[in-house]
């Protein structure tokens, strides 16, 4: 047998990546290896003691073959593109160390401010910008009939039936007081939700969960999935039922629990091949896909291969399976992807449906991609008005590609949530949220996400609203629903303003200063709060340490606590739905000003410090409360989370991804041990030191 069908490549294994070995070291992976059982029928492929036993309807032998033939194929590809990611990244680094010293002297609104947008590597690539040359053909989109129309999407993960059943039945979900105005809009618009069922930045990624994931989302579409408590018995409604759309995990997260030939699978691989087998009979309603993160064409042409390997690999292990095409809405959260819609859908072909803009991600990777630029500044989490203010420009660059392709094109994620029982922190939320759906639509969006299940029904009366409007500009619908919704007479008067006016004016494609505004990186010191003012640092402290708690017991996906300002100009206290890619980017924001010298080391150790105290105590205080207590499984965490926040902030160079340290943490190796964090240490070498 020769190298290349023994998986190795110049005599190491194509299985063996380096960016998985970044969250896999190889101290971990040997003791898992160790550890692990050969599965009976599935040469090469073995289990960790984590998931050998159970999981029997996920894990069968004939799935998991699949899963082990498509790595196989697609290896060397995979790795190829990862490498290539690598070698990007040092290239970014590299030129913008060049091309700046601290502190900044020119403007970042300056024209004559320095840019790596449009530099070339060795080989002539454009690593980040427009690809040079004749715009190439965009594919004609095909959007199947149950896909077509607005899509109102709520996101989040399918960990529990009950969580999995409340978002199929979201379009069920009506307020005790539901207006009749509301209810006729939904019921004229004749729309059903979307749910994006997230495998990703809502998981924490323990296979065992993302396997309990993949059974209930099963028990979603075969119609099978309930959940009785001692009060309530949650089933499936018998119409109107939400259509789930799985996001898989990005391509750098390795699925350590499957091990082939000693290495981890990616995780994505196992996610997307398990679904495809097990829900292969459903048809083409369960093969439509999130794929999260993908950077540029190269990337998206990886990921084609990979579907087609998939279909092909399951076809040949089930030939009585008529094969179905897998559709991939592309989540351009990424600043190098922005400047890519159309090659990356020339790349995807008959795949590709259209794409969204994740922007947490978004604003988190662009802060990563600047991150040795002094004049750099993060749109600050407490402003209100980051999709109004700074995104415009990628809303409509997505929007105008796909009407030309004629793909679907949808917005972010709107996360608000209202305190239970407030209702001035209703109205503020519902404020917002009306801002944020009618600047999406008006920018040519034909959707958004949003975080909650009692938002969706508001949200498709909106879009039915905003649709009447459009076509009738004298129509009263909008009018009426927006006082149905906002019934506080200031912020009433505060939205209403806001309707009667126009979006703000922006930059068009060629005009100076478009690129960087594109990145919503064209931002001297914010209009809300300064990036290192003490109470921004802290805010941000105080959410992520909340955050890296509940993801380290097994929650990623969580309400943390914040304000939002009222017409008058009080505060008022709301929840923010936070996922992974939101604790990226507080984490980049506040890398940055210590970094550059804005924020000490020792201001932010004190700040971290104190606000460890604040929530050990109990989080009560005038203006603020811990939504994470400081027990139980998550008191375990807590100081763990401390020293993990502190190295994401203080590292230089910084871990690409959070997970890069954390994923250790969710290994019953790790997790189990007296002392997680020393266990970490013994098989991680280097890795938390410091």
């Amino acid at each position: 047998m020769d190298n290349a069908e023994n998986g190795l490549e110049d005599g190491v294994s194509v299985y063996s990546m380096p960016a998985y070995a970044a969250c896999v070291p190889e101290g971990l992976r040997a003791r898992l290896a160790a550890d692990a059982t050969p599965m009976d029928g599935v040469p090469g492929l073995s289990l960790i003691a984590d998931v050998a036993d159970g999981f029997a309807e996920v894990q069968t032998p004939e799935a998991m073959a699949c899963v082990v033939e498509v790595t196989r194929r697609v290896a060397p590809r995979l790795r190829a593109v990862l490498h290539q990611r690598a070698v990007d990244r040092a290239f970014i680094d590299r030129e913008t160390r060049s091309r700046f010293r601290e502190p900044a002297t020119v403007s970042v609104s300056s024209l004559d401010y320095p840019s790596i947008i449009g530099l070339t590597d060795a080989a002539g690539r454009v690593v980040v910008g427009p690809k040079p040359g004749a715009p190439v053909p965009l594919p004609t989109v095909a959007v199947p009939d149950f896909l077509k129309g607005d899509q109102v999407t709520l996101f989040g993960p399918p960990d529990t039936p009950r969580m999995a059943i409340n978002a199929m039945n979201a379009l069920h979900r009506r307020a005790p007081d539901e207006d009749p105005v509301l209810a006729e809009l939904v019921e004229a618009s004749g729309l059903v939700p979307r749910w994006g069922a997230d495998d990703e930045d809502s998981q924490t990624p323990m296979l065992g969960l993302l396997m309990r994931s993949g059974e209930n989302l099963r028990g979603c579409f075969e119609g099978t999935l309930s959940f009785e408590t001692p009060r309530k018995h949650y089933r499936l409604a018998e119409n109107g039922l939400a259509l789930p759309i799985k996001r898989i995990p990005g391509l750098a997260l390795p699925d350590a629990a499957h091990l082939l030939d000693g290495q981890p699978i990616p995780l994505h691989v196992f996610d997307l091949v398990t679904h495809l087998w097990h829900l292969r009979h459903v048809g083409e309603r369960a093969m439509v896909f999130y794929v999260p993160k993908l950077e540029n064409e190269e990337e998206a042409a990886y990921l084609r291969t990979l579907l087609e390997t998939a279909v092909e690999v399951v076809s040949a292990a089930d030939p009585s399976w008529t094969p179905v095409v897998p559709r991939v809405l592309c989540v351009f959260e990424n600043p190098r992807a922005i400047f890519r819609i159309r090659e990356m859908a020339a790349a995807l072909g008959p795949h590709f449906l259209g794409g969204s803009l994740g922007w947490h991600d978004y604003l988190a990777a662009a802060a990563r991609l600047f991150r040795h630029d002094p004049g750099y500044r993060i749109p600050v989490k407490a402003d209100p008005d980051i999709v109004i203010r700074h995104i415009r420009e990628s809303h409509v660059v997505l929007a105008e590609t796909m009407r030309l392709a004629g793909g679907l094109a949808i917005g972010g994620m709107y996360g608000v949530l209202p305190l239970p029982g407030d209702p001035r922190s209703w109205s503020v939320s519902m404020v917002g949220y009306i801002r944020d759906v009618v600047t999406q639509l008006r920018r040519g969006l034909t959707g958004f996400w949003v975080a909650h299940p009692d938002f969706v029904r508001p949200g498709i009366a909106l879009v039915e609203a905003f649709r009447r409007q459009e076509a009738d500009p004298g129509d009263p619908s909008l009018d009426a629903l927006v006082r149905v919704l906002v019934d506080d007479p200031d912020e009433l008067d505060k939205v209403l303003s806001f309707l009667a006016t126009d979006d703000i004016d922006g930059l068009a494609p060629g005009a100076p200063g478009y690129e960087r505004s594109l990145l919503a990186a064209n931002i001297e010191v914010s209009e809300v709060i300064a990036n290192d003012d003490p109470e921004e640092v802290r805010y941000n402290v105080f959410v992520a340490l909340q955050y890296l708690a509940g993801w380290l017991s097994g929650v990623g996906c969580v309400a943390l606590p914040s304000h939002l300002r009222t017409a008058g100009g009080d505060d008022v206290m709301v929840r923010i739905m936070d996922d992974l890619a939101t604790t990226e980017r507080s984490r980049w924001e506040l890398w940055a000003e210590l970094a550059h010298g804005r924020v000490s080391r020792e201001d932010f150790d004190q700040i971290l410090d104190e606000e460890l105290a604040f929530i050990e105590s109990g989080g009560v205080g005038d203006d603020r409360r811990v939504e994470v207590a400081w027990d139980g499984e998550t008191g375990r965490w807590y100081p763990l989370a401390g020293r993990l926040l502190r190295r994401l902030v203080v590292a230089d160079p910084p871990v690409e991804a959070v997970p890069e340290l954390l994923l250790p943490f969710t290994f019953e190796v790790v997790r189990t041990a007296s002392d997680p964090w020393e266990a970490a240490k013994a098989l991680c070498p280097g890795k938390y030191a410091g």
